[in-house]
């Protein structure tokens, strides 16, 4: 299984809304660093948002909005964090 797959399977367990990288590392294996790029690389099918600790966290795009969500991400951008 190639590496992007693995990844998009981390991001696709029902058990997580979202995921930071070094949960998908601990899940795949793979070092994080890679992981990121690969992330950076597949923008089109993922959708990143930061949480409280500013971390960033990232679903695939196929993903619906949870309320959650959207609140954090209004939070962000009055806060002027985008």
């Amino acid at each position: 299984m190639d590496e992007w797959h693995r990844i998009r399977q981390a991001l696709d367990d029902p058990r997580w809304d979202f995921r930071t990288v070094e949960g998908i590392a601990r899940d795949t294996g793979l070092d994080p660093d890679r992981i990121k790029r690969l992330l950076d690389r597949h923008r089109s099918e993922v959708r990143q948002t930061l949480f409280r600790d500013r971390k960033k966290i990232y679903t695939l795009k196929s993903r619906p909005r949870k309320l959650r969500e959207v609140v954090a991400d209004l939070q962000m951008f009055a806060g002027g964090m985008f």
